[in-house]
């Protein structure tokens, strides 16, 4: 059965933005003189939001503060420095000539979110963006995948949720719906694996065979 809404998430599966958020975190513990950390540590801890992000870095009493500061700085700091990831525009492409209907699901704040897939022309694409901070509860909790549901009416069944983490993986299971994931993002290939998603794909030109094929 072919899938009718095809969700993403965004940071790692859509866009790489790795290097803007390591630059966003280094300049904010700097403001608390706080030592630096290496890329792969900032990029491992992406995926579940600032909410918690902020706090594996900072001291409970610099959280909030922290926060706010890293939000303001990264939006200053993403333009010429946010990508889209090899094979997105073209899925997005594929989908929208295929009559799918496509939203974004992420953690990601909804300011910073909605500034990036705009300034990178892919807004268009989407019937629907929901975003970390316009749920109660975020990823894995379902909340944000079954709310596209409800809006798009389309069915779980004919649904698919795709992402680049363990936590989307999980995230599609406690919503009742299938999963692609790509090895793109902050979990390694075992992770993934491991984690037992719908399909497991290399790339997004492998999601895009799986279209031209006819498998979603």
């Amino acid at each position: 059965m072919k899938k009718e809404l095809f969700i993403f998430d965004l940071d790692g599966t859509l866009i790489d933005a790795y290097q803007a958020i390591w630059e966003t975190l280094l300049h904010t513990l700097s403001v608390f003189c706080y030592p630096p950390v290496d890329f792969e540590i900032a990029k491992r801890a992406v995926g579940y939001g600032d909410k918690n992000y902020i706090p594996r870095f900072f001291k409970p009493e610099h959280v909030e503060q922290a926060r706010k500061i890293y939000r303001e700085y990264h939006l200053k700091n993403i333009d010429g420095k946010v990508r889209l990831l090899p094979g997105a525009r073209q899925v997005l492409e594929k989908l929208k000539q295929d009559n799918r209907i496509i939203g974004v699901a992420s953690n990601r704040a909804s300011e910073s979110g909605l500034y990036i897939i705009k300034n990178l022309g892919i807004i268009e694409f989407f019937f629907r963006t929901v975003f970390g901070d316009q749920v109660q509860r975020q990823k894995p909790e379902p909340d944000m995948i079954l709310k596209l549901i409800e809006d798009s009416g389309i069915r779980p069944q004919n649904t698919v949720f795709i992402g680049d983490m363990t936590i989307d993986v999980l995230t599609g299971k406690n919503a009742g719906v299938d999963t692609i994931v790509v090895p793109t993002g902050s979990s390694t290939v075992n992770e993934l694996i491991k984690s037992e998603p719908s399909w497991f794909c290399n790339s997004l030109f492998d999601v895009l065979k799986m279209l031209d094929s006819g498998i979603i």
